[in-house]
Formats: structure tokens, C-alpha cells, sequence
């Protein structure tokens, strides 16, 4: 019986109370055409060509690891279970405590963008993107604002999104 308690409160960490929850994708699902592919195919074969023009192999190499790297990944897309509590935001049941976190801010642009977006303190944290879905963004805010600066300078999404969206990568 003992072992049991023991073992369910294993399963479900305590974060304090959760203000919100819910699931998203991984990558966005972009719509491609069958036009689409074509561009990529003549963009992956040129720049193929290019490299064996300037005896360049190794980015040759880079070329197709990149293009099955995006095929590869499309094809593996897993939901995320996030949740914003009192202890810190929780992405698949890893805590970031909101002393790891330096700020914040919310792109919202809607219908293409709602995103919502962590910086770390440290150096080579990478920055956590969070995809809103339905979710309100001005309750998210007011919660997040009660232990988190938000970093009003940033009123653009990050380039590195922009190019994903705009080539649907």
C-alpha cells in the first residue's frame, strides 16, 4: 500500500496549483502543395549542382543531411503537454522553474501567429516556444506576469520562426 502512494506520487509530480494546461503540436502542420515539393526538389538539386560545380562535397553533404532532416522530422511531429503552475511552466513533465527563466513575451498575430515564448537565463538555453492554440493570450499574460518580467522590446517573432513559416519548413 505504501509502495503504491509511493509510486503514484512519482508519476505525478507536485508544480503547486495549475493555471493552465494544455496540448499542442511540436511543429506546425503546414499545408504543402504539390508545387511545393517541386520547388524544394529544384532548390535541393540546384544547390547540389552548385556543389559539385565548385568541388564543394562537403556542402554537398549538408545539402541532403538538411533535406532528410525536414522530411524526418515532419514525420515524427509528437504533442507537447504543457502547463503554466505555481512552481514554474512544465513542457512534457520537465520543469523550467521560474528562477531558470529570465522573461518572456507573446507574439500574437492571428490567424498565423500565437506563439508564446520563454527566454533562459542560461547561455545555451535554447529559447521554448509555445504554441497558444485557443488559448487567451491576455490570462496567460496576467498569470505569467506575477513571477515573470515580459520583455515588451519584443514585438516581432523570432527570424528563425519567420523563415520556417514562410517556406513551411
Amino acid at each position: 500500500m505504501a509502495e503504491e502512494k509511493l509510486r503514484n506520487k512519482e508519476e505525478s509530480p507536485d508544480y503547486g496549483q495549475i493555471f493552465f494546461a494544455w496540448i499542442f503540436s511540436e511543429l506546425p502542420q503546414y499545408q504543402r502543395s504539390r508545387s511545393w515539393y517541386i520547388w524544394a526538389l529544384i532548390a535541393v538539386v540546384a544547390l547540389l549542382f552548385f556543389s559539385f560545380l565548385t568541388s564543394n562535397f562537403l556542402f554537398g553533404v549538408i545539402v541532403i543531411l538538411s533535406a532528410l532532416i525536414i522530411v524526418l522530422f515532419q514525420r515524427n511531429i509528437k504533442p507537447v503537454d504543457f502547463k503554466i503552475a505555481e512552481d514554474g511552466i512544465v513542457v512534457n513533465s520537465r520543469l523550467y522553474e521560474y528562477r531558470e527563466i529570465k522573461d518572456f513575451f507573446i507574439i500574437y498575430q492571428p490567424p498565423t501567429v500565437k506563439t508564446l515564448y520563454f527566454e533562459p537565463k542560461g547561455l545555451l538555453s535554447p529559447r521554448i516556444p509555445i504554441s497558444l492554440e485557443d488559448q487567451n493570450p491576455v490570462q496567460i499574460r496576467e498569470v505569467l506576469l506575477r513571477y515573470l518580467t515580459e520583455n515588451l522590446e519584443r514585438e516581432h517573432e523570432p527570424v528563425s520562426d519567420q523563415f520556417s513559416r514562410i517556406f513551411k519548413l
